[in-house]
């Protein structure tokens, strides 16, 4: 396997194999490319009108088409002509002014933003590993029924499982306190991210005077998941210094991977008045393997410039992905913390009524709920097999983010179907496979390239749709550091920084989920009332703190979201209705070689991401 940001390379390896081979020169085996552009500097931002956006007059399909980019057409596979020079230095702002703790790596220092890392063992047991252990342990013992001889072999009896073990698969998803496992609090069902804000404690000087602060994340790693106890981080008190991200990051079974936190800035707004997207880069790319805990301490810039940050790991993408969102954020008059407390509650956790009517609010067709619901029903009903076996697959569905869970299918005229569901994104490519990588997104080697790409919701709530460009259309850097001296990948993937920008003017809204009829779930009716009632109204006043900020200076989208949520119309057998939009995007510039394309859900995402390399 290769990286996309080394196939340049690999060209140039095959134009010269094909000329010691066949006596043809490499400028005769393909057209010279055109000319660069004459400063090879990033691209500003388009304006809005670069762009167009429709919708159809039923509200159900949106048609897209981006600005045109500023660099000369050409297959970016054999010359990027939106690859810029490697410049060694901190990106600078609008003034002309360098940016602090912009620059990730030089020959000279590798880990330009970071000393070492300290790294110690742990106990690797993942939630994956203890839900396993659980129906290994209802396999392993089977037991004839003495009332029925034929049973031998293949029937169990109430007996042969122990009954305890449903308790400990309900607090892995719910998150509740598990003893001896680092990974105890972190739910596997996504229904917390509102009470997952942490704020930046400042640092002083004798004078009282703040030079700094610090925030501690902790993440695990495993299989397809980055699990977090931060969603949110309020930088606040930091605005106007540089300041440190602890990151402590357990990598358990099947978690090794190369961490690369991807930070994700703005322009200073201080000087342009608004938000103007600027750079985002890989703050580090440090491997991390099984069975460690790995500490962190990112410098970062000051606060005024973060936007977010997207933890991802390349071993298992898109699926290895979770993100970290600027707290003092506002869409449709809301921050972003609140569009989580206005679904979930603001405390999920004060009891076990706010909880049950926090995760009344996840899709029943969500893996995740799913097993959530089958343990529940066990502890009810005991021996039932096809509960248990229903359980089983939808574990397996679990650890999958790249196929597509029971009850919802691909649209076979899209190239991209996305299914929103358990605050999660799970994504089928057409034609995917293997071997033949992404058949239908491979074909985008320049401008004009047209994608289809279908939304589902299952969420019974409100989410969103927004494309992301990571230097295709403004410019890339491939500032190459070889990881191989401390057991990284070296070669094939290395630290970058991208000028990055919206690829739609403005959020695709898609409605919530309607429930099957009450009578068909555990939930019922008094539950769901209960969600209703902890989700508070819009606390207008917390709005107006941060209005001045964040309406049309640090709100990208601004003004431009949709006036109205339009309905769900999808109806499955059981009742359900899920709600369905189409986008079509015409991308009229050249697909960076980092990643062709970020999608997003720009109200819940921390875990509603599918980007594809």
């Amino acid at each position: 396997m290769n990286s996309y940001r080394q196939r340049p390379l690999i060209y140039g390896i095959i134009g010269a194999i094909i000329a010691a081979t066949t006596g043809i020169t490499a400028a005769q085996a393909s057209p010279p490319p055109p000319p660069p552009p004459a400063d090879r500097l990033p691209q500003p931002v388009p304006p809005k009108s670069a762009w167009t956006m429709t919708t159809s007059a039923d509200g159900s399909t949106t048609y897209i088409s981006t600005p045109t980019s500023n660099f000369p057409e050409s297959d970016p596979w054999v010359n990027p002509t939106n690859l810029l020079p490697t410049v060694y230095a901190n990106v600078k702002a609008a003034n002309g002014v360098p940016i602090p703790n912009t620059l990730t790596s030089t020959p000279e220092h590798p880990y330009n933003l970071h000393a070492d890392p300290v790294v110690e063992s742990i106990n690797p047991a993942s939630p994956a590993d203890d839900l396993a252990a659980i129906f290994k342990s209802w396999h392993k013992k089977p037991l004839y029924n003495s009332d029925n001889p034929r049973h031998a072999g293949y029937g169990y009896s109430r007996s042969s499982f122990n009954y305890a073990d449903l308790q400990r698969g309900i607090d892995i998803l719910e998150g509740n306190p598990i003893p001896d496992r680092v990974y105890s609090g972190i739910p596997m069902l996504h229904y917390l991210a509102g009470s997952e804000v942490k704020k930046v404690i400042p640092t002083y000087d004798a004078n009282g005077k703040v030079i700094g602060g610090n925030v501690t994340v902790h993440q695990i790693w495993f299989g397809q998941h980055i699990e977090s106890d931060t969603a949110f981080i309020d930088p606040s008190a930091v605005l106007e210094v540089p300041y440190t991200v602890t990151y402590v990051i357990d990598a358990l079974h099947r978690g090794n991977d190369d961490f690369s936190p991807a930070q994700v800035f703005f322009d200073d707004p201080d000087v342009l008045g608004k938000a103007v997207p600027d750079v985002m880069f890989d703050a580090t790319f440090f491997p991390i393997r099984d069975g460690t805990r790995t500490t962190f301490v990112i410098r970062q810039p000051p606060g005024r410039f973060w936007n977010l940050t997207y933890t991802w790991g390349w071993r298992r993408h898109p699926g290895r992905v979770e993100v970290m969102e600027n707290a003092r954020k506002v869409a449709m008059g809301r921050t972003l913390p609140q569009w989580e407390t206005d679904t979930f509650g603001t405390d999920p956790r004060k009891d076990e009524a706010s909880k049950l009517a926090a995760i009344a609010m996840i899709g029943d067709l969500s893996p995740a709920k799913r097993m959530w619901r089958a343990f529940r029903t066990l502890q009810e009903t005991g021996y039932n097999p096809p509960v248990m076996r229903e359980a089983e697959r939808a574990f397996h569905q679990w650890q999958n983010r790249s196929q597509l869970p029971d009850g919802v299918k691909a649209d076979p005229s899209a190239g991209i179907t996305l299914f929103y569901v358990n605050n999660t994104i799970y994504g089928h490519v057409k034609g995917w496979s293997r071997t033949l990588h992404h058949p239908l997104l491979d074909k985008w080697h320049v401008r004009g390239f047209k994608l289809h790409v279908h939304l589902i919701n299952g969420d019974y709530f409100p989410h969103a749709y927004l494309p992301v460009d990571f230097g295709g259309m403004r410019g890339w850097e491939n500032t190459y550091q070889n990881t191989i001296p401390v057991g990284g990948d070296g070669p094939w993937f290395t630290f970058g920084r991208a000028y990055w920008t919206v690829q739609s003017p403005a959020p695709v809204l898609v409605p919530a989920a309607v429930p099957p009829p009450d009578a068909e779930i555990p939930e019922a009716a008094e539950v769901r009332m209960e969600a209703a009632r902890h989700r508070p109204k819009v606390n207008m006043a917390e709005i107006e703190k941060v209005k001045e900020i964040w309406e049309d200076k640090l709100d990208p989208e601004g003004k431009d979201w949709p006036d109205r949520m339009p309905r769900a119309a999808h109806e499955l057998p059981s009742g359900e209705m899920l709600a369905e939009h189409d986008v079509y995007i015409t991308f009229n510039y050249e697909p960076s070689l980092r990643l062709r394309l970020y999608q997003f859900d720009p109200l819940h995402h921390n875990q509603n991401i599918w980007s594809v390399h």
